[in-house]
C-alpha cells in the first residue's frame, strides 16, 4: 500500500511540481558493482557471468544465478561505505534477479551559519569591504564551534526480468532511489532496456538507460529528471591451451555533462569508453585489468572453490588528492551450500 501511494505521489509530482533536469542522480547503480566488474573497468554490458547482476544489463536476468552475492566497497578512505547484495528468484518459472544497495557518506561538515563575515577590518557592525557578503573573504574565518556534522544515506533498488522480442533476448530493469540527507527526503523511479545477442564467439549488446526519462521527487515537490543514455559492448572469448580470455570494450554516449573529464564531449553530448581484460587459468584463479568511464586504471582477481568465490578489485586513484585508492570485496555463496547449513541448524 505504502508503495502504491509513493508511486502516486511521483505521478502527480511529474504534474505539478517544479521539474529540473540534472547531470547526477542516479549514478549509485553506476559504481555499485561486483568486484569483478569493477576490475574489468565496468566494460561488462555484453559479459555474462556468475558474478553479474542485472545492474550490468538488465537482460542478464534471464540466465539465473544459483548464488547469493554480497559487495563490500570502501571509497574516499573510508568516507564512503556502499554494500549490496544481489539474488535471484523464480517467478511463475520466469527468472528475476533482485539488487538490494545500502550507501553511507559520513561526517559530512555543515558550515551554514558558521561563517565570521566581518570583512576586511575584523570587527563587526564596522559595515566595511567585505562585511556580510556571505564570501570567505581574506581573513575571514569559520566558527568552529557552529559547524555540525551530517550523513547522507541512500537506499536503491534494482529488479530485472527478461524475455524475447523479435528473437532477441530483452531485459526490463526497474531501479527506485531514495535519499536522506539531513531533513531532506527523496524518491525516485527510473527503467532500463538491455538486448543481448551472441554471433558465433563474440557477443554484443545495446543497454537505454533511464528510458525514456527517470525522475526523483524531493520532500520540497522539486522533481529531478535525467535524460536517457546509451550503452553498448562487446565481449570476445577465445582459449589458449589451460587459459580463457575475455576482451571487454563499452561506451556510454550520454545527453548529460555527466564527467568534466570525458574523453569525447560535444555541448550536453559525452562519450566515455570501457576496457577490460580477464585471463582464467582452469575457471579457478581470474586474473582482471581494465580502466572504466573516469580513466581510472583497474585491476583484480578472483578465486573460485566449488561452494563459494572470492573476488577483489583495486581501483586506482585519478588525482592526487589524497582520498585514497578504492577496495571491492564480493562473496558468491552457492544457494545448494547455504540451503545445506541452514537445514543443519
Amino acid at each position: 500500500m505504502k508503495l502504491a501511494v509513493r508511486f502516486l505521489i511521483i505521478f502527480f509530482g511529474f504534474l505539478f511540481s517544479k521539474n529540473l533536469y540534472v547531470n547526477y542522480a542516479w549514478e549509485l547503480f553506476e559504481y555499485t558493482q561486483s568486484a569483478e566488474n569493477s576490475a574489468l573497468g565496468g566494460a561488462v554490458y555484453a559479459f555474462n557471468s556468475e558474478s553479474s547482476t542485472s545492474i550490468n544489463n538488465p537482460v542478464f536476468s534471464h540466465s539465473r544465478k544459483n548464488n547469493f552475492s554480497i559487495t563490500h566497497q570502501n571509497r574516499f578512505s573510508g568516507m564512503l561505505v556502499n554494500d549490496f547484495i544481489s539474488f535471484d528468484i523464480d517467478n511463475n518459472k520466469k527468472n528475476i534477479n533482485l539488487n538490494f544497495i545500502y550507501e553511507n557518506i559520513g561526517l559530512i561538515p555543515n558550515t551554514e551559519n558558521s561563517l565570521l563575515d566581518w570583512g576586511n577590518d575584523g570587527q563587526f557592525g564596522t559595515n566595511d569591504s567585505g562585511e556580510g557578503n556571505g564570501i570567505l573573504d581574506p581573513g575571514e574565518r569559520l566558527d568552529a564551534e557552529k559547524i555540525s556534522f551530517f550523513n547522507q544515506r541512500r537506499f536503491g533498488f534494482y529488479g530485472a526480468f527478461s524475455g524475447f522480442f523479435i528473437n532477441y533476448p530483452i531485459g526490463i530493469g526497474l531501479k527506485i532511489i531514495s535519499t536522506k540527507i539531513e531533513q531532506n527526503l527523496s524518491f525516485g523511479i527510473g527503467f532500463d532496456v538491455g538486448i543481448i545477442k551472441k554471433l558465433k564467439n563474440l557477443d554484443y549488446a545495446v543497454i537505454i538507460e533511464n528510458f525514456p526519462s527517470s525522475g526523483i521527487l524531493w520532500n520540497d515537490g522539486i522533481i529531478e529528471k535525467t535524460l536517457p543514455s546509451l550503452k553498448m559492448g562487446l565481449n570476445k572469448c577465445f582459449r589458449f591451451e589451460k587459459l580463457k580470455y575475455n576482451f571487454l570494450i563499452a561506451n556510454k554516449i550520454s545527453l548529460s555533462e555527466r564527467h568534466i573529464n570525458s574523453q569525447i564531449r560535444f555541448n550536453n553530448l559525452s562519450v566515455d569508453f570501457l576496457i577490460g581484460l580477464q585471463i582464467a587459468y582452469k575457471d579457478r584463479l581470474i586474473l582482471r585489468f581494465g580502466r572504466n568511464h573516469i580513466n581510472n586504471i583497474t585491476g583484480g582477481i578472483g578465486f573460485i572453490f566449488r561452494d563459494f568465490k572470492i573476488d577483489y578489485a583495486f581501483l586506482n586513484s585519478s588525482y592526487n588528492y589524497n582520498l585514497g585508492s578504492h577496495h571491492i570485496f564480493s562473496f558468491h555463496l552457492s544457494n545448494k551450500w547455504i540451503k545445506k547449513k541452514l537445514d543443519n541448524l
